[in-house]
Order: structure tokens, then sequence, then C-alpha cells
């Protein structure tokens, strides 16, 4: 079983910024690619990346809910995505 979720688009390069925290909790946030910032986002983050996903407001909740149970890593979280459209199947 799986969620679909939209990929990001050219046209509103909407991106989600995933955070690990240093408690090894994980934090994310949609938001436009320009805004993505150089330093870090949270105050207590370990690690940031960003993923060309565009999810809805309960399919962002299920992918850090997946994160924070380790039933989805962050690197295999980065195998998903595009920045040209389309959709994402992702196994949560």
């Amino acid at each position: 079983m799986g969620i679909t979720v939209k990929n990001t688009t050219p046209d509103t390069a909407r991106v989600v910024l995933v955070g690990e925290m240093m408690d090894g909790s994980f934090d994310a946030k949609v938001m436009a690619e320009t805004d993505v910032p150089y330093t870090k986002y949270w105050d207590n983050e370990l690690e940031q990346r960003i993923v060309y996903l565009h999810p809805d407001p309960d399919q962002l909740e299920a992918i850090v809910t997946a994160l924070n149970e380790r039933r989805l890593s962050i690197d295999e979280l980065q195998n998903f995505g595009s920045s040209t459209g389309g959709t994402s199947e992702l196994p949560i």
C-alpha cells in the first residue's frame, strides 16, 4: 500500500524541506523552492534535505509519521519526486 503524491511542477516550484533533528525525530515543511534557506531551518536540526514533492497537508503528515516510525528513511524519500510534474507513489 502507498500514497500517490504530486511532484513539483516548474510553474509552482514547491518542495518539501525535510529535517532530521538531533533527537532522531523528523519534521517537514512545504515551501517555495526559492524560500529554502542555505542555513538550518530548525534550531535543533542535524540535517536537512529538499525533496521535489508537493504533498497536501495530510500527505505531508503521513510522510513525517513514516519517517518518525522508521518505515521510510530520509535517503529513501529522496528517491521520489521530480521537478517536472507527474506523481510519485510512496510506499507508506
